[in-house]
């Protein structure tokens, strides 16, 4: 009974949204599951297509900040969807508790990294290096270097353990819990043997700019041949722009597996988004080990099973595991790539 109430809540939302932002009357609604940070539909009304979100993972004023970004980066011609507005001029409905927001339904498939061809690959590097030049031009002006956190290990040690303790006492104990088991045992051994090499957080790092903060396969959509569409702006922020490509990179041309990343599509990457806007060696090289060192800290996979009982990244822990373990064998080779 409580999913049909939900779906009849959920009913009524779009309902109101459509009314709010003039959509018309609604026809379909289908939910999109890609995505795990906020609800989003395909929602079609006798006034076209659109897509609908109700926005969890930030608040409304980040919301806003966001859609002012994507409507000037869409009026200088890069593939954004622009927000909608309601008749009162906002780009968010609050509703029953929620806020919501619209844009027309964006053209275009998902593509896996892997699937893109070397040119494909070196274009989407350049995608990124205009992104940020642009972003550069429309958002308020951030400081050239700044300081970027650093987990210590002794707080990884600590979740760590107790990861590996909740893990132990699950009375029904399945294959993921031993995977877990093991591989902070051996997480635990190379931190161990890898402390000393923790990146210095008492140095400014630059340069920085406002970037898209998830620049991955999932927020892409391409249509003949090109991006047609670069989606989900929520972790807009000022950040170090090498990080931003470092981050894409082993997000998109990471096999999953033992096999670590395809370091020449992570090269051609680096080398489109070079082709575009500068960035030195040594800012790749510093992004590289300081995102190295984020992945033998990281655990928020854990985070969500055994604080949350959502399973739903337990994937994600097993190819971020096989990740790291290729990584940390692999550390020059990685470093080349960017940097070459």
């Amino acid at each position: 009974m409580a999913d049909v109430a939900d779906e009849a809540g959920d009913a009524r939302a779009l309902g109101a949204v459509a009314m709010a932002f003039g959509l018309g009357a609604v026809q379909h609604v289908e939910v999109i599951d890609a995505g795990l940070m906020n609800r989003n539909w395909r929602v079609t009304t006798d006034g076209g297509v659109f897509a609908v979100k109700q926005v969890l993972d930030i608040d409304a004023t980040a919301a806003r900040r966001q859609h002012a970004a994507t409507r000037a980066l869409a009026e200088r011609g890069r593939p954004v969807p622009a927000p909608l507005t309601t008749a009162g001029g906002d780009t968010l409905l609050e509703h029953d508790g929620h806020i919501y927001a619209v844009a027309g339904w964006a053209r275009g498939a998902h593509r896996e990294g892997l699937d893109l061809s070397p040119a494909e690959v070196r274009a989407l590097g350049a995608v990124l290096a205009d992104l940020h030049a642009d972003l550069a031009m429309v958002m308020p002006v951030v400081p050239e270097m700044m300081r970027e956190p650093v987990t210590e290990p002794a707080t990884t040690k600590d979740k760590i353990d107790r990861y590996a303790a909740a893990a132990a006492a699950r009375p029904d104990r399945d294959a993921m819990d031993e995977f877990v088991l093991d591989r902070l045992r051996r997480r635990r051994q190379l931190l161990a043997q890898v402390g000393h090499l923790r990146p210095n957080d008492d140095v400014d790092v630059g340069p920085c700019g406002w970037v898209h903060g998830d620049f991955q396969h999932l927020n892409l959509l391409y249509a003949d041949g090109e991006v047609s569409a670069v989606l989900d702006w929520d972790r807009l922020k000022p950040r170090p722009l090498a990080a931003e490509v470092v981050r894409s990179a082993t997000l998109l041309f990471g096999f999953g597996d033992a096999r670590g990343l395809d370091l020449a599509r992570v090269s051609a990457f680096a080398a489109g988004y070079r082709s575009r806007r500068k960035l030195s060696d040594e800012a790749l090289a510093d992004a590289v080990h300081r995102l190295w060192w984020e992945r033998v800290c990281d655990t928020w996979q854990l985070r969500r099973r055994y604080e949350h009982a959502d399973t739903s990244c337990d994937h994600l822990f097993r190819s971020a595991e096989a990740l790291l373990s290729w990584w940390t064998a692999h550390r020059s080779q990685v470093t080349t790539a960017f940097t070459d």
